[in-house]
């Protein structure tokens, strides 16, 4: 009698093959971590997009507001878990009373600064109209949305903010093993106080957005080997005035290694993580 057992094995192999078929090909896994530097000209915008909601730090100059507004609602953005304004300066705050009026933000952070300028007037009506009270952070201060862990370095505990770059919030996004240091319109002087107080351990990120959009102001030599960035984004506008970034302040970033983004020449920058690897996407 003829063995059956040839036949039976290909139909075993037509069996798994057709229910491979059926399952499809696996699936790219969704990013626990989109953060998204948003080119709004000559100011600093990012996105952090997680699984539970969104955080926007900063919302750009007067002049971008429309843009950014149209920019968030093509990323799917209908409501902020988190708003973050690092301090009062123009290019910092400008479009957040647009930002309120579109989009429902649960939470506010500011520095606790008072400034003086018509932003920052317009974004203090738009907190009363909104009903939102912001709330003052300092050092210690976190926040966590689904896999993301975002903590305030700066200013420290029991300290007023000073007006300007002098009191921008320094912010720390940990997604797993990965990282990324804010460091606002921060200068040398508020990295010495960091490099004090945290040194490299705690400075150390995979993406440094860099400080007062690549002034020479910031981004001092033992502040970047200590945070050793494999990435670093600039936030500045096409031909600005300031001469934004400083030559400079490259030099000293490639001599550190990381390899530089700017929204001047990319328009908007995306990194996305897994909570192991954080990568740029093209």
């Amino acid at each position: 009698m003829r063995s059956k057992r040839p036949i039976f094995t290909v139909a075993v192999l037509l069996f798994f093959l057709i229910l491979s078929a059926c399952r499809g090909a696996p699936t790219e896994k969704t990013p626990l971590l989109r953060a998204m530097f948003l080119d709004v000209g000559q100011g600093d915008c990012t996105l952090l997009q997680t699984t539970q909601g969104n955080i926007l730090i900063d919302c750009g100059p007067e002049a971008s507001q429309e843009t950014l507004c149209r920019k968030l609602k093509s990323y799917g953005v209908k409501r902020l878990s988190l708003l973050i304004l690092t301090h009062g300066d123009e290019d910092h705050i400008g479009g957040a009373d647009a930002v309120l009026e579109t989009f429902p933000a649960d939470r506010v952070f500011v520095n606790g600064t008072n400034a003086e300028n018509e932003s920052a007037d317009r974004f203090r009506k738009s907190l009363n109209e909104c009903g939102i009270k912001p709330e003052i952070v300092r050092a210690g201060t976190s926040f966590e949305l689904g896999e993301v862990l975002l903590t305030v370095l700066y200013p420290t505990v029991g300290t007023e903010a000073e007006a300007g770059n002098r009191g921008s919030l320094v912010l720390r996004v940990q997604c797993g093993n990965t990282s990324i240091l804010m460091t606002g319109d921060a200068e040398t002087e508020i990295e010495t106080v960091l490099l004090e107080q945290y040194g490299a351990t705690h400075l150390a990120a995979d993406v440094l957005h860099v400080g007062h959009h690549g002034s020479d102001t910031s981004s001092g030599e033992a502040f970047l080997r200590a945070v050793a960035p494999h990435h670093a984004v600039i936030s500045c506008g096409a031909g600005n005035r300031f001469g934004h970034p400083d030559g400079r302040t490259l030099a000293r970033l490639s001599e550190v290694g990381a390899e530089i983004f700017r929204t001047d020449l990319s328009g908007d920058i995306l990194f996305t993580s897994d909570g192991e690897n954080l990568q740029p996407v093209s």
